[in-house]
């Protein structure tokens, strides 16, 4: 008799802070490698899993979505209890569901949202280390926010990727640009089909320039023009950002990270 697989969607949370990033690595910690480990241990059988995409070393999640294969049957929050009771306290599944076979976590998303921290204040705030980039010079954020307007819509983000993007195509859809403060905090969102690596953090780069008075509305459409690194800016800090949100079709019911499914 074959065991039928079933294929299983979760969403997850987890602080970057001490991993090499999502992927698997040789002799290094990552969350892929502990996700597995916990899956697998649940599932009493070897487990492999794929994300809507990769997070780089220091970088969060609030809302990050992964897929694997199983023979094992379990009811959704024995999936949810179960990995969380073998993972550590900076990792968390928010949910787990039963998906069709056509749903893949990473080329069924539709767009992915991320979202950059900045503590813009004279003074440092130990509870925001590692969870947002502090700055203690003053932030422009009218310059900042008129200077979003420059990188919506679909461009060739060349000069906003890192040397070792691997993508084929720099070709990007930017949706969405935003950014609001509160108090001394300052929260960038970001809305695209796809990102290349680093974009956000390159995008951010230039943003905090432009809040610095160091770089203008008219140079981002120069840099993006140049298709050229070495003319943006330099790149922020990985501990700043948070993958927010991924977006799929809604024929697949995703839940909220706040639903419980029994």
């Amino acid at each position: 008799m074959t065991v039928s697989a079933t294929k299983i969607a979760c969403g997850i949370e987890y602080v970057g802070t001490q991993y090499c990033g999502w992927q698997l690595q040789d002799n290094n910690l990552s969350i892929q490698g502990v996700v597995e480990d916990a899956i697998s241990r649940v599932a009493n059988e070897s487990v492999r899993v794929f994300a809507s995409g990769r997070t780089d070393s220091g970088v969060h999640a609030r809302g990050q979505v992964l897929h694997f294969v199983t023979s094992a049957s379990r009811t959704h929050n024995q999936w949810r209890e179960g990995i969380n009771t073998h993972l550590p306290n900076d990792i968390n599944i928010l949910w787990a569901k039963k998906m069709p076979d056509d749903f893949d976590a990473r080329r069924s998303a539709l767009s992915r949202t991320y979202q950059y921290l900045i503590l813009n204040t004279i003074s440092k705030n130990v509870f925001s280390f590692n969870r947002a980039l502090f700055i203690d010079q003053e932030l422009d954020i009218d310059l900042m926010k008129s200077a979003c307007s420059h990188f919506i819509g679909i461009h060739n983000f060349s000069s906003y990727r890192a040397s070792s993007c691997q993508s084929k195509n720099p070709i990007r859809e930017l949706k969405v640009l935003t950014i609001a403060r509160k108090n001394h905090l300052i929260t960038i969102e970001c809305t695209a089909n796809a990102f290349l690596h680093h974009m956000v953090r390159n995008i951010v780069g230039t943003l905090i320039d432009v809040g610095l008075k160091r770089v203008s509305s008219t140079d981002i459409l120069r840099i993006i023009e140049a298709q050229d690194r070495s003319l943006a800016s330099k790149t922020s800090a990985a501990h700043g950002l948070y993958l927010l949100r991924v977006d799929y079709p809604d024929k697949f019911e995703l839940p909220s990270s706040d639903i419980e499914l029994t």
